[in-house]
């Protein structure tokens, strides 16, 4: 209630995405299903991800998302869908196995950020929550090794040239330094180049073209909000079905 009075009395520093505007012409009787396998990122054994400026944690943004991304996606008609997790708490290692044994065509991993500096508040618990609004925005993240790599970079500029049409704004990436390396087309894109040890397990555990979405910055109040409405989760969601069929050449 409270973050939604906040978007209510504030100035957006980002439209609300109108996912009416965006959503794909799809045909109902696809010849071939395009398989995605959505992964809910985190959620793994004592791995909860990120806290953010309500003390929420990551890995239940993503599995909401995830889910609602996984619903929309198949009522097109034109996706299998199969998620990485519901109430289990997989390893990111059955995970990869269990996309490659299902045959996925694509993995799209959801994230949020927590970035840059923040200055602490009492939480409802009474314990510590961070905020920090400076840092807003998607990114969208694959890596640069092997044979792979092409799909993975044309699957990654897919997407983020997608959301960046659906009114989502992209990372500056001010607060990455080395971690990734801007990619020289898509504003919202970031190669992990990095020696292979410090990598990514998930965006290079497998030749199945994968990438992960940075949805926002967790510790932003007004992001925070604005990935509670439904207009946002329901522009994502038709931002990324569009972009796996441009990946996936398919006509619309």
């Amino acid at each position: 209630m409270l973050l939604s009075l906040l978007v209510a009395l504030v100035p957006a520093a980002w439209p609300a995405p109108d996912a009416t505007l965006h959503a794909p012409q799809l045909p109902s009787t696809p010849a071939h299903k395009i398989r995605v396998f959505v992964d809910a990122g985190h959620g793994a054994p004592d791995n909860e991800g990120n806290h953010g400026c309500s003390c929420q944690a990551e890995q239940d943004h993503t599995l909401r998302v995830a889910q609602h991304l996984a619903f929309v996606l198949a009522a097109t008609g034109r996706f299998e869908v199969k998620l990485s997790r519901t109430t289990d708490f997989p390893r990111y290692q059955a995970r990869i196995a269990a996309a490659e044994a299902w045959r996925a065509d694509v993995i799209i991993s959801l994230h949020s950020d927590a970035r840059g500096e923040a200055h602490g508040f009492p939480g409802a618990d009474g314990g510590t929550c961070w905020r920090n609004p400076d840092a807003p925005g998607i990114a969208v993240l694959w890596n640069d090794e092997g044979p792979a790599f092409s799909a993975r970079e044309k699957l990654g500029r897919a997407v983020g040239t997608r959301l960046r049409e659906a009114g989502f704004p992209a990372y500056s990436g001010i607060d990455y330094g080395d971690l990734y390396r801007h990619d020289d087309h898509e504003p919202s894109g970031w190669i992990d180049t990095r020696p292979m040890k410090k990598r990514v397990y998930f965006l290079r555990a497998s030749a199945i073209p994968t990438v992960i979405i940075e949805t926002h910055h967790a510790l932003d109040v007004l992001e925070v909000a604005r990935w509670e409405e439904l207009a946002t989760v329901d522009a994502f969601a038709f931002a990324v079905g569009a972009a796996v069929l441009d990946d996936q050449g398919v006509v619309k």
